[in-house]
């Protein structure tokens, strides 16, 4: 069973930092290491290397800040303590960021979006996507977003057993922090990858930026968007799976694995955190509440492959 995908931490600049001295060759600087427990590659090109260099050095300690917060798959982070203890004293202000967030897409969602399927979660990947009835009974239990309390205090779960995921909003969150990072040091114009996009300006010649869209990260690439100051999320079913079946989406409603309408959904939005959230959730809706849902915020953009292999997009 392969349950990671593979993080490509891409920034192409298209302009140098504002007020870098002269001209200095220009090469492409890259970085490999983990981030958001998978495989990750930074690469920042267009830029003085001494320039990129800083700016690699900067988003890697950022990033690594916010997995201290985020991260399941580390037992010390602030989501690690949480799910351990039930409780967490004191959160960090970006995790109460997040959670106000989640509130506001599961609402959106009409519960469709819910981070406590963890419990579930863990049940599929234990009994490779085929637990019997029993085990999915006492997981969907744990499951209920109403049972998450928080302040700036504490956040804590008011049922036994019960845990947090953040993968399906917690990217498009770090996408967001990093693409802020690199506007306060002055990049106007560049491509942020974390697992969803960032894409910040335009492409050199003025032209915004096109972003291909894939099922999964060795297809080729069939459907495009261009934007400019917009990010972009994508949801597959069949992205990844428990059994190379089951997808690893799962319904906190029915408790089992997503049977999509959809082969993927992209949005489009200028919060990667509200495009991963709604992406995530859009696959399990059908076309009805699909549109109705994107509906309820502004400025969102949908292009999404159906299961017969015909398009939808919204603009």
């Amino acid at each position: 069973m392969m349950l990671s995908r593979r993080r490509f931490i891409t920034i192409a600049a298209a302009t140098t930092l504002a007020g870098a001295a002269g001209p200095v060759a220009a090469k492409a600087v890259s970085w490999r290491g983990i981030a958001l427990g998978a495989e990750a590659k930074l690469i920042i090109s267009g830029l003085p290397e001494a320039e990129a260099r800083r700016l690699i050095k900067l988003a890697r300690a950022e990033i690594e800040r916010l997995e201290n917060i985020f991260s399941l798959y580390r037992s010390d982070s602030s989501l690690g303590v949480l799910n351990l203890k039930g409780e967490l004293e004191g959160p960090p202000a970006e995790l109460l960021s997040l959670l106000s967030r989640v509130s506001v897409v599961h609402t959106a969602t009409g519960g469709l979006f819910d981070p406590t399927v963890q419990p579930l979660w863990q049940v599929f990947a234990e009994y490779k996507g085929s637990p019997d009835e029993t085990h999915i009974r006492d997981a969907r239990g744990m499951v209920g977003w109403r049972n998450v309390v928080y302040d700036s205090d504490r956040v804590r779960f008011t049922r036994p057993g019960m845990q947090l995921t953040l993968n399906g909003i917690a990217q498009g969150f770090i996408t967001d922090r990093i693409t802020a990072l690199l506007r306060s040091e002055g990049l106007a114009n560049a491509i942020v990858n974390i697992g969803e996009i960032s894409a910040m300006g335009r492409k050199p010649g003025g032209y915004a930026w096109r972003v291909g869209l894939v099922t999964k990260d060795d297809d080729p690439v069939t459907d495009f968007v261009s934007v400019t100051n917009r990010c972009v999320a994508t949801s597959a079913p069949s992205g990844t799976t428990f059994d190379g079946v089951n997808s690893h989406i799962l319904s906190p409603l029915s408790g089992r694995p997503v049977r999509s309408q959809w082969q993927r959904v992209s949005i489009v939005h200028g919060s990667a955190t509200l495009a991963d959230g709604l992406s995530t959730a859009a696959v399990l809706m059908d076309e009805a509440q699909l549109i109705r849902c994107i509906g309820s915020f502004d400025q969102v953009a949908l292009n999404a492959r159906r299961a017969d292999g015909s398009l939808l997009v919204v603009r």
